[in-house]
């Protein structure tokens, strides 16, 4: 089952986190962003459109969110993302018009034109459709907007707005629409429209959002507030005469929280993750926690991990980590982290210089966890982009915690199963190997399956067991995947069979980049190199030249078949040498029943049609000639066959 992650997040400081999951097949994303900034063109609109919330926020993630595939993806992006120059005058609004009412583009100037050009009719005219109906309100509306400097991404959303009865959340679903979304992005509220204002402690108002994230004194900012309308010349002149409790106090009465959005309580609700995203805190992030208080104390979700920002913002001056952990837990009302509404709290460690967000001196020696919450550090920054997080080590951190339920330090559990029946001579090889590898560094506890006569040690390590295994089928490895499915147990489960020999240290490889990624099995591919796929036909069929001829033929035909069922092709389809991860298998517990027709490519269907990703890997392999069964080979080769056409 796909792992529902929520991520709260504003405009840019998730950008390379939220790029990151999306690159995660089996990841259902939800965003859920704030719409209470105000700033530049956002600012123009909410004041040109009564009631109508900031899309700027929202315009930056939709184009995180596009599919950069095509020119005609990129143009789009390009185009939401677009500011008018400061010479966008009467003229350019009128050949603005001409395009979205007729679809002349060429009066446009550059690079304007370019990339309307380059849109699909379809896109063009949804486009048109939503500037013709900003275009046709600013007519009607008797004032004259200033689109000098706004983001035609903007001008979009504010046509949606409007073109559905002046409904912000709906306004979303249609660009998201627009983009062909590959995640869902919900507004965190209701669609209430508020004003977002804060006091800093040496009693100082900032009466807009776009204060909060501006350039201010450094005095800290002690508490945000929602209010139903903005401040007037008369109510700021009478407040501003007063102390810092008195302000306080005048806020607190006049608060109005935003309700939450069904859209947002649903995937909160919902949620494997939650991730407290980077980004501006005051304005972005710690809004929309006030909003979700209640749905975040209530939420199920095992994993709530707070990604700290890699710096001080003008809205966090003289903020540390753990200020910033008490201010998100002051925000949705558990303050002592009582109700686990956060989890763990990661932090960069790449750099000890000045400036860099961490935790108070000492308080992370002393204490591995804080209020509860377990501190994770890493190097969380990208090195070539500075001030950036690197989202590949901060999801692949975070989707490891989620599938050891927080027990991020502890090894997973190993099963492997070995089938030496074709080869009962080389049980002492394999028992010498198996005791010869350093497990500990990579598993908690293996256990070595081995069909086949073998010598068993008299004594072993109390993390390493081995077990004979009985068993006349075609198929074990089958059976065994079935059994270790049903029955629990193991983190993996490495299934070797056939009579040519693999080498047990590959598994902790595969084990590593499943580890790493978000694949679900792993098949290791003995075609990888020419030369050894060559000699192992040649060393298991000999002087059978037609058997040879069979087999050359017959692997490279079974790749094409695969291709043409599954629509993905495998150098190996039928290597056996496969991992499986318990974690993203749940799908085939009750579907594998094995019976007299069940084959190794009939998981591999199950696989696929459940969409769990499958890695190949090369692997070391050798064949011994006298020791293989032409044959034998044979029959699994048909069989197989059989069992994908099935």
């Amino acid at each position: 089952m796909p792992v529902k992650v929520a991520v709260f997040c504003g405009g840019r400081g998730s950008a390379t986190i939220i790029r990151e999951l999306l690159k995660s097949a089996d990841v259902n994303l939800a965003l859920l962003v704030n719409a209470y900034d105000d700033g530049l063109s956002t600012g123009a609109l909410r004041n040109f459109i009564p009631g109508m919330l900031g899309p700027s926020d929202f315009r930056k993630n939709f184009s995180y969110l596009l599919d950069l595939y095509s020119a005609e993806q990129y143009a789009l992006k390009s185009l939401v993302e677009f500011r008018l120059p400061m010479t966008f005058g009467p003229t350019e609004v009128a050949e603005l018009r001409n395009f979205a009412q007729r679809g002349e583009s060429r009066a446009l100037a550059e690079p304007l034109s370019g990339l309307v050009g380059r849109l699909s009719n379809s896109t063009s005219a949804q486009v048109r459709q939503l500037l013709s109906v900003f275009l046709d309100y600013a007519d009607d509306s008797g004032h004259a907007f200033d689109y000098r400097d706004c983001a035609v991404g903007n001008l979009l959303f504010a046509g949606a707005y409007l073109r559905q009865g002046h409904n912000f959340n709906a306004a979303a679903e249609v660009m998201s629409r627009l983009v062909s979304s590959q995640a869902v992005l919900a507004n965190v509220s209701n669609g209430e429209n508020r004003i977002l204002v804060a006091l800093k402690e040496n009693g100082e108002l900032l009466a807009h959002e776009v204060e909060i994230v501006g350039k201010q004194s450094p005095s800290r900012i002690r508490e945000i507030f929602f209010l139903p309308e903005q401040l007037g010349t008369e109510e700021l002149a009478q407040i501003n005469d007063r102390k810092v409790n008195e302000k306080h106090k005048w806020l607190m009465e006049r608060q109005s929280l935003p309700l939450l959005s069904e859209e947002a309580r649903r995937f909160l609700h919902g949620a494997d993750i939650i991730i407290y995203g980077p980004g501006t805190q005051h304005s972005s992030l710690l809004p929309s926690y006030m909003i979700a208080a209640n749905a975040l104390k209530t939420s199920r979700a095992p994993i709530k991990a707070m990604v700290v920002n890699l710096g001080p913002d003008n809205d966090i001056q003289g903020f540390s980590a753990s200020d910033l952990v008490d201010r998100t837990l002051a925000c949705i009302g558990d303050r002592d982290n009582t109700q686990r509404t956060i989890t763990h709290v990661l932090l960069d460690n790449s750099r000890p210089v000045e400036g860099v967000m961490r935790l108070d001196p000492g308080l992370l020696d002393a204490h591995p966890t804080y209020k509860g919450a377990a501190v994770v550090c890493g190097d969380f920054e990208n090195k070539v982009l500075p001030e950036s997080h690197n989202g590949r080590a901060v999801v692949s951190k975070i989707l490891n915690l989620w599938e050891h339920n927080g027990a991020h330090e502890e090894h997973p559990s190993l099963d492997i199963f070995y089938d030496l029946s074709r080869r009962p001579a080389a049980g002492a090889a394999l028992i010498e190997e198996f005791l010869e590898l350093d497990w500990s560094d990579t598993f908690r506890r293996v256990v070595l399956r081995v069909r086949g006569e073998t010598p068993l040690p008299r004594t072993l390590p109390p993390d390493l067991a081995i077990e004979q295994w009985g068993s006349d089928e075609l198929f074990p490895e089958v059976a065994v995947t079935a059994d270790w499915l049903r029955a629990g147990g193991s983190d993996y489960l490495a299934t070797i069979t056939g009579d040519g020999e693999y080498r047990l240290r590959d598994i902790a490889f595969g084990v590593t980049v499943l580890e790493r990624s978000s694949f679900g099995t792993v098949f290791g591919s003995r075609n990888q190199s020419r030369r050894q796929f060559n000699s192992s036909v040649r060393a298991a069929y000999g002087e059978r030249s037609v058997a040879y001829l069979v087999s050359f033929t017959g692997a490279f035909l079974l790749s094409m078949l695969f291709a043409v069922r599954f629509g993905m092709i495998f150098s190996d389809p039928i290597s056996g040498f496969r991992i499986y991860r318990r974690a993203k298998l749940n799908a085939l517990e009750t579907l594998l029943r094995p019976n007299g027709q069940t084959t190794p490519t009939t998981i591999t269907k199950m696989l696929v049609r459940n969409r769990i990703e499958i890695a190949e890997l090369p692997v070391h392999y050798r064949t011994f000639a006298g020791f293989t069964d032409p044959k034998w080979r044979m029959r699994r080769g048909l069989r197989n066959l059989l069992g994908m056409l099935r």
